[in-house]
């Protein structure tokens, strides 16, 4: 197992995706420094309880390691991080001893099984346009799918990522080892948003006008 720096946040970081930070307590400009110093990368956890800032935030037991980038330093300090997820991970202990969370941890790779047949991908290529055109009609913006990875692991975690749905269902996938279980709970979620999506926006549209009493 390995002895890893975490930094809990309230998002779930899938491998592959970029993870843009603004560094500023200083229990994380030291995980900064220690990352930079040793070239090592450093876990993100999702909160499941609890806030970035101050105080004891509780988290989940699966995360993603991030490799860094880029980084920019402030005058005062401060620092913007460019990371990008790599490996997942499990935690097995918290260690104490440093000014930032740490705990031993083990990889969590996808288990042996096969990848996804033609019509699974074709199903998803179909879920993933119709879901971009529901989002788009909110001002939202998603690549095209034909901009996605084309490599079917790449590609299952970067629909993961340009999903937006809540952080619940995202850690889900995060966690979920199975390859196709977890190609097929997204072509669910991509189907599910973009129902919930054209509804809101119909029921917007047929909606009476409101008039103001003055």
């Amino acid at each position: 197992m390995a002895l890893v720096p975490l930094f809990p946040l309230e998002l779930v970081l899938f491998p592959k995706a970029a993870l843009p930070l603004h560094v500023f307590e200083p229990q994380y400009r030291a995980l900064l420094r220690h990352c930079l110093l040793h070239q090592e990368p450093f876990g993100v956890l999702a909160i499941r309880q609890g806030a970035e800032v101050g105080g004891q935030a509780a988290s989940f037991a699966v995360g993603t390691l991030a490799h860094i980038e880029e980084v920019s330093r402030l005058p005062d300090g401060r620092s913007d991080v460019l990371a990008r997820g790599g490996e997942r991970f499990r935690v097995r202990r918290r260690v104490a001893g440093a000014p930032y969370p740490r705990a031993e941890v083990e990889p969590l790779g996808d288990l042996p099984s096969a990848w996804y047949a033609s019509s699974v991908v074709g199903d998803l290529r179909r879920a993933y346009r119709a879901y971009r055109r529901s989002v788009r009609g909110l001002g939202l913006e998603v690549p095209l799918f034909e901009e996605l990875p084309q490599d079917p692991e790449s590609l299952s975690w970067a629909i993961a990522d340009h999903l937006l749905v809540e952080l619940s269902a995202r850690q889900e996938l995060l966690e979920e080892r199975r390859p196709l279980v977890r190609i097929r709970r997204e072509l669910s979620l991509l189907r599910r948003e973009a129902t919930f999506v054209d509804l809101g926006l119909a029921n917007r549209l047929i909606r009476p006008p409101r008039y103001t009493v003055n």
